[in-house]
C-alpha cells in the first residue's frame, strides 16, 4: 500500500495504491492526521488505484470527514472502481461523501 498526499494553496490530493486493510490502516490513518489542520481545503481522495477497502479503512475517510468538515473543508473522492462503489453504497458512505 502507498499513500501519497500532496498539499497546495486550498488543495489537497491524497492519492492511494493497493490494498487499504486492517495490516495498513493504523500505518495511512497516521499520515492522514495531517490533514485534520487544514481550513478550507478541498481534499480530493484519489481511489483510482486502490484496489480494495476493509472496514479499517473506511473507518480512516470517516474519521478525515469528522476531523476537517469543522473547518471548512470538502472531501471528494475521484476514480472509485465498481467495486469500491459497491463498498461504499453498501455502507451508506456514497452519501457522506462527494464523489468526482
Amino acid at each position: 500500500m502507498k499513500t501519497t498526499i500532496e498539499t497546495t494553496e486550498g488543495k489537497a490530493l491524497v492519492t492511494f495504491e493497493g490494498i487499504l486493510d486492517s495490516y495498513i490502516a493504523e500505518e495511512v490513518g497516521e499520515q492522514l492526521v495531517q490533514l485534520y489542520e487544514l481550513e478550507d481545503t478541498e481534499i480530493t481522495l484519489d481511489c483510482t488505484k486502490l484496489e480494495y477497502i476493509a472496514s479499517s479503512g473506511l473507518r480512516l475517510f470517516l474519521l478525515l470527514l469528522r476531523n476537517t468538515k469543522a473547518n471548512g473543508c470538502k472531501i471528494f473522492i475521484k476514480g472509485a472502481a465498481s467495486e469500491l462503489m459497491d463498498i461504499f453504497k453498501a455502507t451508506g458512505f456514497d452519501k457522506c461523501f462527494q464523489f468526482v
